[in-house]
């Protein structure tokens, strides 16, 4: 019983976020993943709000593959969702795209939103169910070997 109580010292707050946050670095694309998926394939934000709909002078320009009132799948801008990522900086979590448009994007008024980087709530959930809690599980057994 001593034993344990010792080993279970080993899991302060301080180390456990330190090995999470070393575990989000690790993970980054899958995250950066659910971050384009939500806006290329579900059209919305961080809040699960729409992204935006397509105009009818984009049916026209796209010549009908991109029709009037269809959501916004976030690929007309280029570079934009190829060059997503993410950062964990001084144990803040930052999401973005390198693309030199962004300024233009998260200004444009043709966006719903300008809350585009980051994860729903939703997301964020399926990721702490299948990511995170596995890992703090066997994080927290290896340190009290069990």
């Amino acid at each position: 019983m001593r034993q344990q109580l010792e080993k279970s010292k080993r899991l302060s707050e301080k180390a456990i976020t330190d090995e999470l946050f070393k575990f989000i670095d690790s993970v980054g694309k899958k995250l950066v993943n659910y971050n384009v998926n939500q806006l290329h394939v579900d059209s919305l934000d961080i809040n699960g709000k729409p992204i935006g709909f397509y105009s009818y002078a984009t049916e026209v320009i796209t010549n009908g593959r991109k029709k009037q009132g269809e959501p916004f799948d976030a690929s007309e801008t280029g570079d934009f969702l190829k060059s997503f990522y993410i950062e964990v900086k001084n144990d803040v979590v930052y999401f973005g795209s390198k693309d030199n448009k962004v300024k233009l994007i998260l200004t444009s008024d043709y966006w719903l939103s300008d809350k585009l980087f980051g994860i729903t709530e939703e997301n964020l959930r399926q990721f702490i169910k299948s990511d995170v809690l596995p890992f703090v599980l066997k994080h927290q057994r290896q340190i009290l070997e069990i």
